[in-house]
């Protein structure tokens, strides 16, 4: 069997790599922009590169979930049944959670009481999918972070368990994502 066959397709893998820098930094951005002070200039900058890249995990997700569906899976010995169902329960919920995050901050945007255009790149204007709600936009604000938290948690037993099938189990799980 060809060592491409072991792994997953080209671009799944791009697209994995891609978005879990993009994930991360987002994450990281998201926790700096809400705890450091700093001017208001910056702190605006952040929020508008935040909700840019937040955008872009969208449009990257929805790439990801339809190249999986035209890509077959590697042939690969699978796990023992719990480990199996584990971790398509992981991969069900990160897949979740990456769709969950960025709408839920859509939505806070949209519901903030400023009011402010949410403008991906400087490119176009997305719509508000909620109308201006102080309440509402406080609410967002509890849900956004708490399944940012749960991702940033999920993906640390992802890493955990990759790092798991790498160095104990040395069963090439890990390799299939690699190049």
């Amino acid at each position: 069997m060809s060592s491409e066959r072991r792994r997953w397709s080209l671009p799944l893998r791009l697209l994995h790599w891609a978005m879990a820098a993009l994930i991360l930094s987002l994450l990281v951005l998201g926790w700096v922009m809400t705890h450091v002070r700093t001017d208001l200039g910056t702190t605006f900058t952040w929020y508008l590169w935040h909700k840019s890249f937040g955008f872009a995990v969208l449009v990257l997700v929805a790439a990801r979930i339809a190249t999986r569906l035209l890509s077959p899976a590697p042939r690969e010995a699978m796990p023992p049944g719990w480990q199996r169902r584990a971790a398509h329960l992981a991969h069900g919920l990160l897949y979740l959670l990456m769709v969950a995050v960025p709408v839920a901050g859509w939505m806070m945007a949209s519901a903030s009481p400023l009011h402010l255009p949410t403008r991906p790149f400087n490119l176009f204007t997305l719509p508000d999918l909620v109308a201006p709600n102080a309440a509402l936009f406080r609410q967002l604000e509890l849900v956004h972070a708490t399944l940012a938290y749960s991702l940033l948690g999920l993906v640390v037993l992802h890493v955990a368990a990759a790092l798991k099938h790498r160095f104990l189990d040395r069963d090439g799980v890990l390799a299939r994502m690699g190049f």
